[in-house]
């Protein structure tokens, strides 16, 4: 017998931040530049106190005028076991330059399997807010066009100075930019410690709601699927903190409360494409009212969370299939079509790598075809159609309720 008492083994992975997770966010902030970071560098962050150390703090969010460590902390608050990034821009950049901008692109590539985006810090107006999303889609769509695939990129949509009627407020599913999403919920305790900030919107907080749920989850869910250590047990997955101060009420970026929005016009916004918070009547809590993005309502892609679902697919599909590239697919000699067993081999290696999908809970069935009767060569591709089957979102509840003297 010694005095040795007892060995500590060092374990690894208790921290959930497993690779190949369905989420990759990245937070695009414009601010002040602190100690030795970089514009247009991506800095990956573990913790709220990874970002401190690089001198982005409450004080500083304070001296600069600024909500980073804000937007940062909502983020690990609502997901504490996610890796998010940050990518620093000049506050003073337009949309148009942002988009444009070689080094953000660089920045943006360099983090792998990178497919949520936040940007913050900018004056991103809701006044301007359609020309901006078209731009922002524009940039997705040259990313996807190189197979780096964005499932969604929230802008923080900042009040208009002079308020402006919630019927005045621009129609986002009028434009075609499926991929964006404009957020205009505001914390009023956070908009209150500083008037530079009144006009400002909470997108680390959207950035956190989607890193906690699965990819079929819509971001306004009143519960999730998964919660973390902290919050097991809780009934739901309120934004709201007594302990912290958080999301104990909400507004519009304009400063509009929640409270003062009556049914029609919290339906005017949800109907525009807009994300905010609110609450329900006798119920705790406070909760975005779902995920739309910029695009008219009847788009498949309407949604988030589709676009997530759609993305996934594609990415598993393309996996299967890369391998598959310039090689032999023998024919029948008969008719000189592909072989039916051929054929039936790869539907059946993509219907099986879609099988996690369906496992997962992020779809509820799936279906692959390839017709024999082709003839692929360089110039023609082969042709493989593909459906997946998503689930339904209960947006809300018609209930029937009467009294009796009997049943």
């Amino acid at each position: 017998m010694s005095f040795n008492g007892a060995d500590i083994n060092k374990l690894n992975g208790g921290l959930s931040r497993k690779v190949g997770s369905d989420r990759t966010i990245c937070l695009i902030a414009g601010l002040t530049l602190e100690g030795s970071m970089e514009y247009n560098k991506a800095y990956e962050l573990l913790s709220i106190e990874t970002a401190e150390g690089l001198g982005i703090t409450v004080s500083s969010d304070d001296t600069n005028v600024e909500l980073t460590h804000y937007n940062l902390s909502e983020m690990f608050r609502l997901s504490p076991d996610t890796t998010f990034y940050l990518i620093a821009v000049d506050k003073t950049k337009t949309v148009a330059a942002l988009v444009a901008d070689s080094a953000l692109k660089a920045a943006i590539k360099s983090i792998k399997n990178i497919n949520v985006l936040g940007l913050i810090g900018l004056g991103t107006n809701v006044s301007t807010a359609l020309v901006d999303a078209v731009s922002i889609q524009g940039l997705i769509a040259e990313f996807a066009s190189e197979h780096l695939l964005i499932d969604g990129w929230f802008v923080e949509g900042v009040g208009a100075a002079v308020p402006i009627g919630v019927t005045d407020y621009p129609d986002l599913r009028s434009v075609s930019a499926p991929n964006v999403t404009y957020v205009i919920a505001q914390d009023p305790a956070i908009a209150s410690l500083n008037d530079a900030n009144k006009l400002r919107a909470a997108v680390g907080t959207v950035l956190g709601s989607v890193g906690v749920r699965r990819i079929h989850e819509d971001i306004g869910s009143v519960d999730i699927e998964q919660k973390p250590r902290s919050r097991r047990g809780e009934e739901n997955y309120s934004l709201s903190s007594e302990l912290l101060g958080r999301w104990l009420s909400a507004a519009l970026s304009d400063g509009k409360l929640f409270s003062t929005l009556t049914p029609a016009e919290q339906k005017s916004l949800t109907a525009k494409g807009y994300m905010y918070v609110g609450s329900f009547a006798d119920y705790g809590g406070f909760y975005f009212n779902g995920c739309p993005t910029a695009v008219e309502a009847t788009s498949d892609y309407a949604y988030f969370n589709h676009n997530c679902i759609w993305n996934k697919g594609a990415r598993i599909i393309r996996r299967v299939l890369i391998p598959r590239v310039r090689s032999k697919a023998p024919t029948d000699p008969a008719t000189g079509y592909l072989k039916s067993t051929w054929v039936s081999g790869l539907e059946s290696a993509v219907l099986s790598a879609l099988s996690e999908m369906e496992s997962a809970g992020n779809i509820d069935g799936k279906d692959i075809y390839i017709d024999s009767a082709q003839s692929p060569s360089e110039a023609v591709p082969l042709r493989v159609k593909g459906q997946l089957v998503v689930g339904k979102i209960v947006h809300e509840f018609d209930v029937d309720l009467g009294l009796t003297d009997k049943i």
